[in-house]
């Protein structure tokens, strides 16, 4: 084997050794994203499953089952909810750790570490509707409104 052979095949083994670690850290990151959005929008939704309006109990109650064995080549995610009026947050969390390389300046002793957020608003959707009935009602009774001015009179048959 030639000098040249025995400089680059490492350096080909380390870039083919980081994608796959880069790889995990991106999986990881796109399905805590996902899992972040679909806790905090099922928890504007907990009377459907039986919560009631505790948003932060059904957070941490559904969290385990939500993550699963997903996360392959990373920690096991938390979700930490915040509540703010109508509006929840769920911080997720996980870092990669794999032993290999650590000993080289490619990897870093904790590993690599990624946060996401989901954030939803709770809708009341029956009141919402209502609401915007109403609005639409008292507009089209202000429009048809007869001032008693002729100029806004548009009945043009003289009465």
């Amino acid at each position: 084997m030639t000098i040249e052979a025995s400089l680059i095949i490492p350096m080909v083994l380390c870039v083919f050794v980081l994608l796959i670690y880069f790889s995990y850290y991106l999986y990881g990151r796109c399905m805590l994203s996902q899992d972040s959005y679909i806790l905090a929008f099922r928890a504007t939704k907990s009377r459907s499953f039986g919560f009631g309006d505790d948003m932060a109990s059904f957070v941490s109650s559904k969290a385990d089952e939500k993550a699963g064995k997903k996360y392959f080549g990373s920690s096991r995610p938390f979700f930490e909810p915040e509540i703010s009026g109508k509006k929840i947050t769920v911080k997720g969390g996980a870092e990669v750790r794999h032993r290999a390389m650590k000993r080289y300046f490619l990897m870093p002793e904790s590993g690599f570490e990624y946060a996401a957020l989901g954030k939803a608003k709770r809708w009341e959707y029956a009141e919402h509707i209502r609401k915007l009935t109403r609005i639409k009602d008292i507009g089209s009774e202000i429009i048809d409104l007869d001032t008693g001015d002729e100029r806004w009179n548009t009945d043009t048959t003289g009465n």
